[in-house]
């Protein structure tokens, strides 16, 4: 239906603009970020970039002298259980170390009295000992 009267169509289209543009501005929200934001954000990673090229990445200190140590401990607490085996099946410490393992990584066996051993072991430029009497083990 076509309205006769002139303003009415005016006013009409009018109104019909206005929700159109109402409608396009609604659907596009733009955020305005400040200039300087750009160069603050480029300025953090630089710095970041920097320092990881200076400094290096660490992720945790590595040990190989402690791990070997306490591969060489649990070794020797091996070798003093098949000594501690052999005392409880025969009643008394064996004369040479009764161990296959203790050959292979190089213990040396000292008996003291009859219920009380010695076991070292070389580790780098020093020895661990096992003794079995205060039943701790030493580096020495």
């Amino acid at each position: 239906m076509d309205s006769t009267n002139k303003r009415w169509q005016e006013n009409i289209a009018e109104a019909m603009n206005e929700t159109q543009k109402n409608q396009s501005t609604n659907s596009r929200t733009t955020i305005m970020v400040p200039s300087w934001i750009t160069y603050a954000v480029c300025i953090v990673f630089g710095f970041l970039i920097v320092k990881t090229a200076v400094t290096g990445i660490k992720t945790h200190n590595t040990n190989y002298d402690r791990d070997y140590q306490t591969g060489s401990s649990v070794a020797l607490l091996m070798v003093a259980e098949d000594v501690e085996h052999y005392k409880t099946n025969y009643g008394k410490l064996p004369d040479e170390l009764p161990s296959p393992i203790a050959a292979v990584i190089d213990v040396s066996y000292e008996k003291i009295s009859k219920d009380h051993f010695r076991l070292t072991m070389p580790h780098g430029d020093s020895t661990i000992t096992f003794d079995a009497k205060d039943d701790k083990i030493y580096m020495d």
